[in-house]
């Protein structure tokens, strides 16, 4: 998985990790570790890091919806789910969370909770309170390819600085061998 994400993290990282791996960490360099053991596929390592950010501050978000995503690629569907509703709990429903859950709920066959968390998303989105990225997560999950392109579209034309994370963020990952994913990461100046 060659991803510009995965290239800049390069850097002695196994060292990093194994050096940090049985100290308290802050929520947010938790989160980053987590987050580089779920993006190298080490999933029991995102798990651990995960629970112990938990632990720690089991109020701290970020940490649901990545040990959700860790669950999700080891098939545990419904703890998964427990973590991305945890999580969107805890943001009081932001925008993100909201499209992390829709995505678990597409991808394990509960299409009329993706739906709904779609129309709350459209709803956010029309107030600012949203990117087209979320709504094109869930729409990826779902399989529709078209309107997963047509929102990240939008997010291209309004000049979104999340955009470029599709690069590395697990919903996107079955858009990538589509040539339309390839143009839309060269015309934000970025290698696919």
């Amino acid at each position: 998985m060659a991803t510009v994400a995965l290239r800049l993290l390069r850097v002695d990282l196994v060292g990093l990790l194994l050096r940090t791996r049985h100290l308290p960490l802050q929520d947010g360099i938790s989160e980053n570790v987590a987050n580089v053991y779920l993006l190298k596929n080490d999933l029991n390592s995102a798990v651990e890091q995960c629970q112990r950010t938990i632990e720690l501050d089991p109020s701290f978000a970020d940490a649901h919806y990545i040990l959700g995503f860790a669950y999700l690629k080891q098939g545990r569907n419904e703890e998964a789910t427990a973590e991305f509703q945890k999580a969107v709990e805890l943001s009081r429903r932001a925008g993100t969370y909201l499209g992390n859950l829709g995505y678990c709920y597409a991808v394990t066959g509960k299409r009329a909770e993706a739906l709904a968390i779609l129309k709350e998303l459209e709803e956010k989105y029309t107030k600012g309170e949203s990117t087209g990225q979320f709504l094109a997560g869930v729409y990826a999950g779902l399989g529709d390819k078209a309107q997963a392109f047509a929102w990240l579209e939008r997010d291209f034309q309004q000049h979104s600085g999340q955009l470029p994370t599709i690069t590395w963020r697990l919903q996107f990952e079955d858009l990538r061998s589509d040539p339309r994913y390839a143009d839309l990461v060269r015309r934000m100046g970025l290698k696919p």
